[in-house]
C-alpha cells in the first residue's frame, strides 16, 4: 500500500532554521518520489487545529497507508501529537492515524529518544525506510487546578528547569538559527543567581512525600533534558513508565557535585537527589512556580497535577 505524508511544518521552529532548511527538504522529498502535501503553522498552537482537521479529514480514506508529519522542534512535535490525540481521544470508534517527525528544533530530545538522526536527510531515510507504526508510550497530565488535560513526549518540569525554559524562550539567542541551542546554558547560569526553593508534594499509591526544599522536579518520558542532557538515563519511550526526578535545594558545593556525577550517570545516588519510576503519581505546590511542556512555558500558576501514560502509534522502525 502506497504511503502518503500529511506535513506540518513550524518555519519558526529551531530559531527559524525550519524556514531556511526547508526548500531544500522539499527539493528532497521531491527527488525521492515522495507522496505528501503539506500545510504551515502561522501561530502558536496552530499545528493543533491543523492535526485535528488532518484528522477528521483523513478517517474516509482507505486506500493509502496516511501518516502526519510535523517538521519542526520538540514544540512542533508536541502541538502537532497533541492535536491527533484529543481528536481520537474524541473518536474512540477511529483507527489512529501515525505520526513522523523530522527533527530541526533546538532541543531535539524527543529524537534522541528515538533514535532519530539530527541530519534531515538522514532522518527522511529513516522514515522513509519505515512500513509500519510501532505504539510509543505518550505522558498524560491532569491539572486539578484548572481540568487542564493534556500530553507531553519528552517531560512536564515544574521550578528550575521551567524557569530556565521561560528565560531561554525569552532570550535573543534561542531565536538565531544554529545559535538556539546554547540559549539553555546562558539560562542556567542567570537562573541559579535568583531561584528559591519551593514545598511539594509528591502522592503516590495513597501514600504523600512533601519535599519542603524542592528545586528541580521533572517527569520525563525518556532519558533526556534540555537539549541532551541525560537526567533519567533508563527512562524509555518503549515501556509505558514514566519518571520523575525531584532535587532539593543544593548548596554551591553540592550544586557542583551533582555537575560531575551528571555525565557520569551517578547523580541520582545523591541523597538530595529523589527518583521514582511508576505508570501514574501526583504531584501539588502550595505557592505558584514556573512550569514546562516539552519545552514550552505554561507561566506561573499552583500546581496540582495527576501524570499518567498512554501510547500512539508512531511512524518509527
Amino acid at each position: 500500500m502506497q504511503t502518503k505524508f500529511y506535513i506540518i511544518v513550524n518555519e519558526a521552529a529551531g530559531g527559524g532554521k525550519v524556514k531556511q532548511e526547508w526548500p531544500q527538504i522539499q527539493s528532497e522529498l521531491n527527488s525521492l518520489s515522495v507522496n505528501y502535501q503539506f500545510q504551515k503553522t502561522i501561530y502558536s498552537g496552530h499545528a493543533i487545529k491543523l492535526a485535528q482537521e488532518l484528522c477528521a479529514e483523513l478517517k474516509s480514506a482507505t486506500n493509502q497507508e496516511n501518516v502526519i508529519l510535523a517538521v519542526g522542534g520538540d514544540g512542533t512535535l508536541h502541538e502537532t501529537l497533541t492535536g491527533m490525540k484529543k481528536y481520537f481521544t474524541n473518536h474512540p470508534d477511529e483507527t489512529p492515524i501515525p505520526i513522523a517527525y523530522l527533527p530541526i528544533g533546538s532541543g531535539n530530545d524527543f529524537a534522541r529518544a528515538a533514535g532519530l538522526s539530527l541530519n534531515w536527510k538522514t532522518a527522511i531515510q529513516q522514515i522513509l525506510s519505515c512500513h509500519s507504526d510501532r505504539p510509543i508510550s505518550i505522558a498524560t497530565f491532569d491539572n486539578h487546578q484548572d481540568k487542564e488535560l493534556g500530553y507531553f513526549v519528552n517531560n512536564f518540569g515544574i521550578g528550575f528547569d521551567a524557569t530556565i525554559v521561560s528565560k531561554a524562550n525569552h532570550s535573543k539567542i534561542k531565536k538565531r538559527p544554529f545559535l538556539g541551542q546554547f540559549s539553555y546554558i546562558f539560562a542556567v547560569l542567570g537562573v541559579l543567581t535568583y531561584f528559591k526553593a519551593f514545598p511539594l508534594k509528591l502522592t503516590v499509591d495513597d501514600k504523600t512525600t512533601t519535599y519542603q526544599k524542592a528545586f528541580l522536579v521533572t517527569t520525563s518520558n525518556h532519558p533526556y533534558f534540555g537539549g541532551g542532557v541525560k537526567i533519567l538515563p533508563q527512562a524509555s519511550i518503549f515501556n509505558q513508565q514514566l519518571e520523575l526526578i525531584i532535587v532539593e535545594k543544593p548548596s554551591f558545593l553540592q550544586l557542583i557535585l551533582f555537575l560531575i556525577m551528571l555525565p557520569l550517570r551517578k547523580h541520582l545516588s545523591l541523597k538530595y537527589v529523589h527518583h521514582l519510576v511508576s505508570d501514574k503519581f501526583r504531584l501539588t505546590t502550595s505557592n505558584p512556580q514556573f512550569g514546562q511542556i516539552d519545552g514550552e512555558e505554561t507561566g506561573d500558576r499552583i500546581f496540582d497535577i495527576s501524570f499518567g501514560i498512554s501510547t500512539y502509534p508512531f511512524w518509527l522502525k
